[in-house]
């Protein structure tokens, strides 16, 4: 933390002052004796605040069946919390409220502020909590750090804000970077130099952060948090479709309301935020009606929906993309060796549980390097290319066709034994020799392979490199026995030693 700006802000003539009343309210609900009627002969010495208090308890906001027409009725009635909260709330934002000539959206903010209290408020009340006039003062003056540090810092904060727009979590980033502070902390630490009750002073401290909350004040400070981005969706259109998503989804993780529930709140904050505009009377500027509103948000959340749904296609078609890559030879379009070393080791596994037969056939291209020193690389390339195309059309699945290495190509056969694959392993051999392979310079060409066999049926081996090898072993002796053949690793079983005891 920058501690040197924190004092100059902290003794800054310009840093919103806290009202006398105000400082009266904290300090009698802090004595442990004190009585409602102190409480109420307080806030009657302020006619101002008595009024607005009373006719905020008669709204429609708070539903109450019998007019209420003093404050000790308001105090009897709501409680003594709800009433000090109100008190709270508008001396506070009374000194704050007052627009200046800086170029500053203050309509913007506090509408957002107006938006962000009602909605904390009603979360809190839908999820159960008792402290429903504290979540609405704590998600009310959530930013006012924002604004302490706007009035004290000047035109580089100022800078700041236009750059980041509406991005809340933009703006925290771009304040610890610029100033090593950032308003959610300035107002935590406001709220504590005013002796504001720790429930307000954490939501506000918090409520870009509320899992860092202390656990007895996290409930209410998710519930200003999660108004802050209900309050998004009301006042910042480019943004509503993220903020309806958030919405929902923070609405199911922190308190398990489902859409069917989250939903119609929606409505019901933006009544409220109506009501309490009027009752304090803040620079908000005109409502848009709540279906206009709600209307744009869910269209751009259907459209945010789509956007991910194709990003997320696009991402698994890339990444099936990029295996492919990682196993497919370049060159011939068949597997490649990391492929081939994957698949057999996944076969011989499945040999070893169930017993089904797995066979290798190993082939070598014949004299393919005077092959490629007499017709060029180029045209050996195209060799190759038409050798794999072959053996892929005498493959079938869950057979795998891979290039080894250079002129070796290799065919893993599942649930293929030494005899069927033997056959196989000529039928590919015969296909080879007698196929004709045009150049692109016009050309006749003729390869041939020598070919090795090797299966494993659950006996003899032990691991795969071993049928790896025999079936490598096959390919030196077919080319032992002048190429352009088949030969068959058979395994030779030790008989037993005869028991002496058994020997006439």
């Amino acid at each position: 933390m920058n501690q040197k700006l924190l004092d100059k802000i902290l003794n800054s003539p310009r840093l919103p002052s806290l009202p006398s009343i105000a400082i009266e309210v904290i300090e009698l609900v802090q004595q442990r004796d004190v009585n409602i009627k102190q409480i109420a002969h307080t806030i009657q010495h302020d006619p101002a605040l008595s009024s607005k208090i009373l006719k905020t308890v008669n709204s429609s906001f708070y539903g109450q069946a019998h007019s209420v027409g003093t404050i000790s009725h308001a105090l009897v009635v709501l409680g003594l919390n709800s009433v000090k909260t109100l008190a709270l709330g508008f001396s506070l934002v009374g000194n704050l409220a007052q627009p200046s000539d800086d170029g500053f959206d203050h309509f913007h903010f506090w509408k957002r502020s107006l938006y962000g209290a009602v909605a904390a408020r009603s979360l809190a009340k839908q999820v159960g909590l008792v402290q429903q006039e504290e979540s609405f003062l704590g998600g009310l003056l959530q930013d006012m750090g924002l604004l302490a540090m706007l009035e004290t810092v000047g035109d580089e904060y100022q800078f700041i804000l236009n750059d980041v727009g509406a991005d809340h979590a933009m703006l925290k980033q771009r304040e610890q970077l610029a100033f090593d502070l950032d308003h959610a902390e300035l107002g935590g630490i406001l709220a504590d130099k005013w002796k504001l009750p720790p429930i307000l002073a954490n939501s506000i401290r918090y409520h870009d952060d509320p899992d860092s909350a202390p656990e007895d004040v996290l409930p209410a400070v998710r519930c200003v948090a999660l108004g802050s981005i209900a309050a998004d969706i009301f006042v910042n259109p480019d943004m509503a479709g993220e903020a309806l998503e958030r919405y929902y989804h923070l609405a199911n993780d922190w308190f398990a309301m489902n859409q069917e529930q989250a939903e119609p709140l929606l409505n019901a904050i933006h009544t409220g935020t109506i009501e309490m505009k009027r009752l304090f009377d803040l620079p908000t500027g005109e409502f848009e009606s709540s279906d206009i509103i709600l209307s744009r948000a869910n269209e751009a959340l259907l459209n945010l929906s789509m956007l991910q749904q194709q990003q997320t296609a696009q991402l698994e078609a890339k990444n099936k993309e990029l295996v492919a890559q990682a196993e497919i030879d370049p060159l011939t379009g068949v597997a490649n060796r990391r492929k081939f070393n994957e698949y057999i080791s996944q076969q011989f596994s499945g040999t070893q549980q169930s017993g089904e037969p797995v066979s290798i056939l190993f082939m070598d291209v014949d004299h393919f390097k005077k092959f490629n020193d007499t017709y060029g690389h180029q045209t050996g390339d195209q060799v190759l290319s038409e050798v794999a195309s072959l053996l892929e059309e005498h493959t079938e699945a869950p057979g795998l066709v891979c290039r080894y290495g250079g002129e070796e190509f290799a065919i893993i056969l599942p649930d293929t034994d030494r005899y069927t694959a033997a056959k196989k392993a000529e039928e590919v051999r015969l296909a080879i020799s007698e196929k004709t392979i045009i150049s692109e310079e016009g050309q006749q060409l003729h390869v041939t392979a020598s070919i090795g066999v090797a299966a494993y049926d659950g006996t003899f081996f032990t691991k795969a490199d071993q049928l790896i090898k025999a079936a490598d072993q096959g390919v030196y002796a077919a080319k032992n026995a002048g190429r352009n053949a088949v030969r068959v690793f058979a395994p030779r079983v030790k008989k037993p030693a005869a028991n002496p005891s058994q020997v006439a």
